[in-house]
């Protein structure tokens, strides 16, 4: 599953390297005689879901268009009923303007310690600390329930072919592939699955079916290996996430070791010094890619 989806994003990655070059910034909507421009619906990209802002653009474009029509068209009517003088409309944009201001500040301060070279220190500490362990190669057939299961064991044993079971029985996103999970150590894996897979041997499948909470799974190990480390490419933007969350903490536990700092109970009666002087965990940032 892993190595499929890093293939789909890798593919994905490649539709969208290059993207058309225009010569102007043309008009792509207009709504009662107000114009947006191509450069404006492709700035709405950065406020989609990440697995969506890679998409192909023909695919993604059509659904900005309309995206920034409808919200033209929210924003105008709202304007016409006066909300933005009432008091708690007020507070609210106040309160939503300070979050802004507060989480550019942070990523400001620890923008330039986040560099690809201390990313890559961070990968080669967690390659030295790599578990030496196996990991095995997973297929599997994921299906409603036991009988089926059992049914598709019992074809199995009749010598159907694993993958082409997968792909007509299989109710899941890997069944085109053949049901390839790919590569898996013991502690990556749900107990069930972890147990089940773990016990077989290499070119084996399970004899019964097992459970989880996705449903009743028949797996086959296709290969086993000495667990290797992700790749740098693969774990960069996950590191990058960490480090800035933790340099975030830093900077706020630096901010608190300047100030004098009071805290009470919902009383009013002072906290004890010990619980002044625990920093709370600082909201977690995520910088734009």
């Amino acid at each position: 599953m892993k190595s499929s989806l890093l293939k789909s994003i890798s593919l994905i990655a490649l539709l969208t390297t290059v993207t058309p070059v225009k010569a102007a910034d043309p008009v792509v909507a207009e709504v009662d005689g107000h114009k947006f421009t191509y450069s404006q619906v492709m700035e709405l990209k950065d406020s989609l879901p990440k697995q969506y802002q890679s998409a192909p653009e023909d695919k993604i474009f059509p659904i900005l268009v309309n995206q920034i029509v409808d919200t033209y068209l929210i924003e105008k009517a709202a304007k016409k009923t006066g909300l933005e003088n009432k008091e708690e409309i007020k507070k609210a944009i106040e309160k939503a303007k300070e979050g802004i201001i507060s989480q550019a500040y942070l990523l400001d301060k620890v923008k330039d310690t986040i560099t690809d070279a201390s990313i890559k220190a961070k990968y080669d500490e967690v390659v030295k600390s790599f578990p030496k362990e196996k990991e095995v190669h997973l297929r599997h057939i994921l299906v409603d329930n036991k009988e089926t299961a059992q049914a598709i064991i019992k074809a199995l044993k009749n010598g159907a072919d694993f993958k082409k079971l997968a792909q007509t029985k299989s109710k899941d996103g890997t069944a085109k592939e053949g049901g390839d999970l790919g590569y898996f150590r013991k502690s990556e894996l749900p107990k069930e699955l972890a147990e089940a897979a773990f016990a077989l041997k290499l070119g084996t499948y399970s004899q019964e079916p097992v459970k989880t909470d996705f449903g009743w799974h028949v797996l086959m190990v296709e290969d086993v290996r000495d667990a290797v480390p992700p790749k740098f490419e693969e774990i960069k933007n996950e590191l990058k996430a960490l480090m800035t969350q933790e340099a975030v903490v830093a900077v706020v536990k630096d901010l608190r070791s300047q100030a004098k700092i009071s805290l009470f109970d919902k009383e009013g009666k002072p906290l004890p010094e010990k619980a002044e002087s625990a920093a709370p965990a600082a909201p977690a940032t995520e910088e734009k890619k």
